[in-house]
Formats: C-alpha cells, structure tokens, sequence
C-alpha cells in the first residue's frame, strides 16, 4: 500500500507539471502573438498621425505668404600662399661637371636668407640622365632635383632666384595659390549674399506695400570655393636675373570668389 500510494503521487505530481507546463506554453504564444499583432497596429497608428502632422504642417506653411529671392556676391583676394617648383639639374662647363650638391647648397642658403621655413622647402623628385642631345650620344650622367616651395608673396621668389646659378636651374613654375584666411573670406561672403537677398526682398515687397517676415528657407546655391591653378607654361627667369636691383611691385593674379544664397521671407 505505501508503494502503491507513492506511485500516485508521483504520477499526480507528473501530471500537474505537464499541465502547468502546457498552460505556460500556450499562455506564451497567446500574448506573443497578440503583442506582434497589437505593435503593427500601434506601429500602423504611429506612422498615420506623423504623416498627418506633417501635413498639417505643410499646409500651415503654404498657408504663408512669402517670397522667394536670390542673393550674390563677390571677392577678390590677393594671395598670401604661393606654391613653386624648382628644378636642378647638374651641367658641364669647360669640361668640368658642376655637381647638384653644389647647387643645393646655393638653394638651401637662398632660403634660409628668405627665412622660409624648413615645412615650406620640401624635395619633390629626383631624376637624371646620360644622352647628350646635342651629340646624341650616351655621356656622363647629370641628376636632376626638383623642389616645392612655399612663399608669401613674389619678392620673395624674386629674391631667392637671384641667388642661384642660372645655368643650374632648369624648370621654375607656379603649381598653386591660396590665401591662409580663405574660410573666413567664404563666410563673410555667404553672409553679404544672405544680406543681399534680403535687401532685394524689402525692396520688392515696399514697392507693393507689403511688409517683410522672418526667413522661412536658406540654401546655399553656389559656394565661395576658389580656383586651383596649375599652369603648365615655364617661367622664365629673365626679370629675375637682367636686373637685380629692381623689385616689381605688381601683385600676384588674385582668387576670385562668389555665393550664391536663396532665400525665402514671410510676408506679413
């Protein structure tokens, strides 16, 4: 009997468990899938009143009165960032070669006398050759160097290439321009333009007797970016060398710079 008795409460206790576990299961698939159908509806809901927001929202804005106008503006800037090449090449004369280190050193010392900085006077390439183009023929190799240089403005290129070897310079060039404060300048001239486009809208708007808003929309249309120059033509190196008394003060060719800005006003 007390085994008998053991048995069915075993099997008692089996059977709740399988029932509490089946209830449990059920219980779990029934809120899972009312929550998966609830969050579509609540998701459904979510996105049909923003949608009404937002058109609620544009048609109070088209509601507006306003008006649309253009504004520009222009700049010209006389840079402050030259950027040079300068090609060595080692030469003959009267039989003897006149060695490229000589001719660095000629450099080196120019611009340290022109107190460019060490970062502005860097080596760009290295090359040479051993054809003699006017015997055309194989010859003794001559290296070449070329360097990039950074400098204020031309009188300090003047100055520095009055002290090399004419004759060991073989390529000088301009490669690029720039101004150290060009944010600044496109900033300004983002802001004249903006002040420009509202100055247009109040004088169209008093020309009907109608009273100019806020700003509603600002777009930039056109930007202030300025024009990188990459000349391919050699400089020639005659005004540098004929007199070296004489220092021309004409400026380098400045950077133009433009915006553009649209702009939309309330009417009051």
């Amino acid at each position: 009997m007390n085994c008998s008795s053991e048995y069915i409460d075993i099997a008692e206790i089996h059977g709740k468990w399988t029932y509490a576990v089946a209830t449990s299961t059920v219980r779990d698939v029934f809120f899972k899938t009312f929550s998966q159908k609830n969050m579509k509806k609540i998701n459904l809901l979510l996105a049909l009143s923003l949608l009404t927001t937002l058109a609620f929202g544009q048609e109070k804005f088209s509601d507006k009165k306003k008006i649309e106008v253009y504004g520009s503006a222009e700049m010209e800037v006389v840079p402050d960032e030259l950027y040079f090449n300068i090609t060595l090449k080692e030469y003959k004369e009267a039989g003897k070669k006149i060695e490229l280190n000589k001719l660095e050193s000629q450099l080196a010392q120019a611009v340290q006398k022109a107190r460019i900085a060490k970062e502005n006077f860097q080596v760009e390439n290295i090359s040479g050759y051993n054809w003699d183009w006017k015997k055309k023929r194989s010859d003794e190799f001559l290296a070449s160097k070329r360097f990039r240089l950074k400098v204020k403005d031309l009188k300090m290129m003047n100055d520095l290439l009055a002290s090399l070897d004419d004759k060991g310079i073989n390529h000088v060039n301009v490669t690029q321009y720039d101004h150290s404060q060009m944010e600044k300048f496109e900033n300004e001239l983002k802001l004249q333009a903006l002040q420009n486009a509202k100055k247009k809208a109040q004088a169209l708007l008093e020309g009907i007797d109608e009273e100019l808003g806020g700003v509603l929309e600002i777009q930039e249309i056109r930007g202030g970016a300025p024009e990188i120059y990459y000349p391919s033509a050699r400089s020639s190196l005659a005004l540098a060398k004929a007199e070296s008394d004489y220092q021309s003060d004409v400026e380098f060719k400045s950077i133009q710079l433009a915006s553009e800005i649209r702009a939309v006003f309330e009417i009051r």
